[in-house]
């Protein structure tokens, strides 16, 4: 009972303590210690609520030591005091034995309104300090003015934006932050602002406010007022923020807009400027105008999506074609006032332009560059008919890189197929004859060294497995010209060959020919030239005998000596039957040469016939000494021929046999037949023989073979010749085999549809059937 008379002057001493401690924990610690000195205990923790603010909690542990007390540690106890406004929440420990809440409520329940009080006393002066922290920290400048207009509150940017410290500004009226002619205007809406309904209002855009610096500089501000009854009445808060920088700001902006739209205008291609949102048309350029063919002012405020195809209509925020923040070269109709569409290149960029977010477009117009390039590609296609027609390539050789550029109708004429291959100089080499390369080589070589145009023509080289060629089974060899010119730099240096080539085929044909023609001219004016000097010979000597003898029988120079005149008779008859011979020979030789001779076909029996023609001959082979051999068989089947033709076959044979071959030596004939029903005739010698390289000369008509033999005997040099067309007339092969000193052999082969005595003689019965056989032996 003694404590319990002592509790209110502890309460007192508390109380006064409370409020002298330091803090509210300091105060809340204060009363646990009484607590633990009063109860005995060892540990107590208390928590201090208030309705509307943060939890106060503290703790003590006293410092003495407790004897040991097997129970002491359970002895944990909690309980609750409430006052209005508050609860405060206390645990003990370690106490002897268990306190009375009663009287632990008798101990502090007259402290928890002095401990209330404190906390809210120390949350108030905490507000207000961080209250004033903020204000002096604020980015704005805030000052408060009271009732009466003039300042109570001038925070640090304050300072810093009007010039002025707070210690000089405090209690002055609030006109001293304006200009001079603003201040009447600004008292009126002050008054209007107080007694009004409205809590706050915001002023500095339209009409703009400006504020008045210490120097009496002026200042373009944002200013936010708000009003509030305090305790000492009205007071009006502003927050002032100074827009200088962003004035400058927004005129530097002005000004690159400005020049922006300079330089759009100056453009030389199309430019537009179109709002993201609305898609409307902000800007557009002369340009673009011309593009159009609208005015200017007539696009400003119109749909982008008016001029460009594939747009959306009312926005172009989430077009997917200008998604991007930028999009470059992509094909686009644009409409035009008048006319087709014009096709144009365009590429996006997106930008802020007047404050609103837009995309730019850049046009150029494609139209003129497609026309051009329509016109491009005829005038290349012309040219490619033109090339194809003329058989004219181009072709492109760079000395540096050494790489060759060859046009399409080049490869062509080349023999190539175009985009198969890419032909290099050295594959170019490869196509020429091998025979011309050295001379190609040195035409290129002399040009480049004389820096000389460059003219050279040669052969193609046949096309080989490795280059499968373009056209194939060409007979001919195809024959090219190239053209061309070294082409310098700026330095006089060579850097690189063009040129032409062309297909001169037909021209090198026609050379050919023009030359064979010419060749064959003076060829047969020296075969006339022969001719007449061999004729003139050989007629004169038969016609001076026929003359001479005739003279002789005229005169009876010999007085009717019919012997003579009889032996002079038959000299006559020979050297007339020579004539004939010789009138027959030239005869035929021409009717060969103009296709006249029709062959008079018939069976011959060829033994027979070879049997006739040695008898004509033996004479004249008796007297050089010749022995003439003939060899046949007894079942030769007939020959279904010319007779006077093949008789005059073996004639001639058989004589050129005895003229080439010296006395007391051997000729002959043989009749063989062949494999598959041919028929051969061969005539041979041992005479002279012919050198190889008078060959095929001899087979010509008027000419012999150049030796002291063949100028001894007579004759024009139509017997050969003859032989050959007549066996030709036939379808007959004729080939000799000779060499000098060596004898001739002349072989005529006849074809096994003429060996059949029998299917000839069939042949004969129906015209039908003997037509193909005339055809056949005129071919």
């Amino acid at each position: 009972m003694a404590q319990d008379a002592t509790l209110p002057r502890l309460a007192q001493r508390l109380t006064a303590a409370i409020l002298a401690a330091p803090s509210s924990k300091d105060a809340l610690t204060l009363c646990l210690r009484s607590l633990v000195l009063f109860s005995g205990a060892r540990h107590a923790e208390g928590r201090l609520e208030r309705a509307g603010e943060q939890s106060l909690h503290a703790a003590y542990r006293a410092k003495r030591q407790v004897a040991a007390n097997a129970g002491a540690e359970e002895n944990g106890q909690q309980f609750t005091l409430q006052h209005a406004g508050g609860l405060l929440h206390l645990a003990l420990t370690g106490a002897p034995q268990l306190v009375p809440e009663a009287r632990a409520s008798a101990l502090l329940a007259p402290l928890l309104p002095v401990l209330l009080c404190r906390a809210k006393a120390d949350g108030a002066a905490a507000a207000g300090r961080l209250f004033s922290d903020i204000v002096q920290a604020a980015g704005d400048a805030i000052l408060c003015v009271n009732e009466e207009g003039r300042i109570v509150l001038f925070n640090a940017q304050a300072e810093r934006i009007f010039g002025y410290a707070a210690e000089d500004i405090l209690s002055e009226p609030l006109e001293t932050l304006l200009p001079r002619q603003m201040r009447g205007a600004h008292r009126q809406r002050v008054i209007d602002f107080s007694t009004g309904a409205a809590q706050a209002k915001t002023m500095g855009r339209r009409p703009e406010v400006f504020g008045q610096r210490r120097d009496g500089t002026l200042f373009p501000a944002d200013i936010s007022i708000a009003k509030t009854e305090g305790e000492t009445g009205l007071l009006l808060t502003a927050i002032v923020r100074d827009l200088s920088q962003l004035r400058q700001t927004e005129l530097a902006l002005l000004a690159r807009e400005r020049e922006l739209e300079e330089i759009i205008e100056r453009m030389p291609f199309g430019i537009v400027i179109g709002e993201e949102e609305t898609g409307r048309i902000l800007l557009a350029n002369g340009a673009f105008a011309q593009i159009t063919g609208e005015p200017v002012e007539a696009m400003i405020g119109a749909r982008a999506s008016a001029f460009f195809t594939g747009l959306a209509a009312h926005s172009l925020a989430f077009d997917p074609l200008w998604s991007q923040s930028t999009f470059q070269g992509m094909e686009v109709e644009v409409n035009r006032r008048a006319g087709k569409p014009a096709k144009a290149l365009v590429s996006t960029v997106r930008l802020t332009y007047q404050g609103k977010k837009a995309v730019l477009f850049g046009c150029n117009d494609l139209t003129a560059q497609l026309e051009t390039l329509a016109k491009l590609r005829e005038s290349q296609a012309k040219l490619k008919r033109a090339q194809f027609i003329a058989r004219i390539g181009d072709w492109e050789w760079s000395l540096g890189s050494g790489k060759v550029s060859w046009s399409d109708e080049a490869y062509r004429i080349l023999n190539r197929r175009p985009g198969a291959e890419q032909l290099q100089p050295e594959d170019f080499i490869r196509c020429v004859h091998p025979e011309d390369r050295p001379h190609v080589q040195s035409a290129f070589t002399d040009a480049r060294q004389n820096l000389a145009p460059l003219s050279v023509q040669c052969r193609l080289a046949p096309p080989d497995e490795a280059a499968p060629p373009l056209k194939t089974g060409t007979a001919s060899t195809r024959h090219i010209r190239l053209e061309g010119r070294l082409e310098k730099d700026g330095h006089g240096l060579p850097v690189k060959w063009v040129g032409t080539v062309q297909d001169v085929t037909e021209e090198a044909e026609i050379n050919q020919e023009l030359i064979e023609a010419r060749n064959k001219a003076l060829a047969a004016s020296r075969t006339k030239t022969r001719f007449l000097a061999n004729m003139s010979h050989e007629l004169r000597t038969p016609l001076n005998a026929i003359i001479g003898f005739s003279e002789v029988i005229a005169h009876d120079l010999f007085h009717g000596d019919m012997t003579k005149y009889r032996e002079y008779a038959n000299d006559i008859l020979q050297s007339g039957h020579h004539l004939l011979d010789l009138v027959n020979d030239v005869l035929d030789s021409s009717r060969v040469e103009v296709g006249q001779i029709k062959l008079k076909e018939e069976p011959i029996d060829l033994r027979a016939l070879a049997e006739e023609s040695v008898r004509m001959v033996r004479e004249r082979a008796d007297q050089k000494g010749l022995t003439i051999r003939l060899k046949t068989e007894t079942d030769l089947p007939a020959l279904y021929a010319d007779h006077r033709l093949c008789r005059q076959i073996l004639l001639n044979l058989l004589m050129n046999a005895i003229k080439f071959t010296p006395e007391q030596k051997e000729i002959g004939l043989d009749i063989v037949p062949l494999a598959c029903g041919r028929l051969s005739l061969t005539v041979w010698d041992q005479g002279i023989g012919i050198d190889a390289r008078d060959m095929a000369r001899i087979l010509q008509p008027f000419e012999q073979a150049e030796t002291s033999l063949c100028r001894q005997n007579e004759g024009v040099g139509l017997g050969l010749s003859l032989c050959k067309s007549f066996a030709e007339l036939h379808g007959a092969a004729f080939r000799i085999e000779s060499a000098p000193n060596q004898g001739t052999r002349v072989f005529v082969t006849f074809p096994p549809e003429r060996s059949s005595a029998l299917t000839r003689a069939q042949a004969t019965i129906g015209a039908s059937e003997a037509a193909p056989l005339l055809s056949l032996t005129n071919a």
